[in-house]
């Protein structure tokens, strides 16, 4: 098990205020050392909740840290983002796998919209270039829901490698999900996982996020109307 490097304030000091939040599972297997995080958000004011903290390998070396700035919503339009630095601070290739979950409160339903995208930045901090790509026949990042991938319309950017010269940034293309809908109760989490390679001395930002939409039953629509002739004929009434 990994010592934790560092953690932020929000991830140690758990406040009445904050218990409440939806509690975010964070699962790292760094060169097939595996170790967890649990995390309580902070609301935003906005209905949203965020998550911010840090881990690493260990001290006096740390060779790997993963930061995470992150967002999440729990209602019938759910989100996650997708909010993560890795730096691989060693000088030989590392392989990461790393999971996000996030207890969702939105309400159940029989019929779902997913959609999202994903973007960033590859860094070389070195003499050599940067080098990111997915590995075996794993999708670089997908999208799940209850702990699962909803589909293989949730994955992007499989077979995927780039490469940044020396000392240098180069942007990672936006991709996104063509948005498509999945019938069926799904479980009570949003989530999503990244596998990728990343060389030593580079370091690698993801932006984006991943979208749940609950679609109302027809039954919802049939109300709406009738409500909405109902208020028409009392208009008139009046």
């Amino acid at each position: 098990m990994f010592k934790l490097a560092i953690i932020s304030a929000a991830a140690a000091t758990l406040s009445a205020t904050t218990l409440a939040a939806p509690l975010l599972t964070l699962k790292f297997n760094v060169d097939g050392k595996k170790s967890t995080i649990s995390q309580v958000g902070d609301e935003t004011g906005f209905g949203d909740f965020s998550y911010m903290g840090s881990v690493g390998d260990g001290y006096p070396v740390t060779s790997w840290v993963v930061g995470w700035d992150l967002a999440s919503n729990s209602s019938s339009r759910s989100f996650v983002t997708n909010g993560f630095t890795i730096a691989n601070l060693g000088n030989t290739t590392r392989r990461f796998n790393i999971t996000l979950d996030v207890l969702d409160a939105a309400p159940a339903g029989n019929l779902w919209t997913f959609s999202g995208n994903l973007g960033g930045a590859l860094t070389s901090n070195t003499s050599s270039p940067a080098i990111l790509s997915s590995y075996g026949s794993n999708p670089l990042w997908q999208g799940l829901r209850g702990g699962t991938s909803p589909g293989a319309n949730s994955e992007l950017l499989r077979d995927f490698t780039m490469a940044s010269p020396s000392a240098t940034t180069w942007s990672i293309p936006n991709t996104s999900i063509t948005p498509y809908n999945v019938a069926g109760p799904l479980g009570p989490s949003m989530g999503y996982q990244f596998q990728f390679d990343l060389t030593g001395g580079s370091s690698v930002a993801f932006t984006g996020n991943w979208v749940a939409t609950v679609v109302p039953a027809p039954g919802v629509f049939a109300l709406c109307g009738l409500a909405g002739i109902g208020l028409q004929r009392k208009r008139r009434s009046t």
